[in-house]
């Protein structure tokens, strides 16, 4: 396999030559590196016009990978991120639990693509998402509350709500603060 740099108008574009059949581009996390992958034989001047017609979407994309590091890799959290997260819970899960007259037999922490968190009543088990590392605090205490609940009431009916406002009076502001989170 052969290489070579390409200079993009500043940004240094590494292109490959491989046993594949279409030029492809890809835009490394998580500082934004550019590889251009292409087939063995390919003139370089075909290459050059194709990374060239590219050029405003790698700068976007670099800048979004760029502005997403803070967040770890890809938009996902770091392990000192998540491992801080750990620690609120626990602290929020002391202060809560017994409040609540509750207690959860696990907490477990991933990335979820359409879930803030998640209940098991039946074994005491919440999963928290991660991405409610990049919301405001106050947001991971509404979903740690409301997930506790759950070991209380199963659905999200009347008598739910009811408990969520004995606990969290402010959980409806709450909860509209973390869906405007943008996370």
């Amino acid at each position: 396999m052969s290489s070579m740099i390409y200079d993009l108008n500043g940004i240094p574009v590494q292109i490959e030559y491989r046993r594949i059949k279409n030029i492809n581009l890809y835009i490394r996390p998580p500082a934004g590196e550019v590889l251009v992958t292409a087939p063995k034989g390919t003139p370089s001047g075909r290459i050059k016009k194709f990374v060239d017609s590219k050029e405003e979407w790698i700068r976007l994309h670099q800048e979004k990978m760029r502005a997403q590091a803070g967040k770890g890799e890809a938009g996902q959290p770091t392990k000192g991120q998540i491992e801080k997260m750990k620690k609120q819970v626990l602290q929020y899960a002391k202060k809560w639990e017994p409040v609540m007259g509750v207690h959860a037999s696990g907490w477990t922490f991933r990335w979820m693509k359409t879930r803030w968190g998640s209940c098991t009543p039946r074994t005491g088990k919440i999963r928290l998402n991660t991405k409610l590392i990049f919301c405001p605090e106050e947001c991971l205490e509404y979903v740690l509350v409301h997930e506790l609940c759950h070991l209380i009431e199963p659905s999200h009916n009347q008598r739910f709500q009811n408990y969520m406002t004995k606990f969290l009076p402010d959980w409806k502001i709450r909860r509209k603060r973390l869906r405007e989170s943008g996370v």
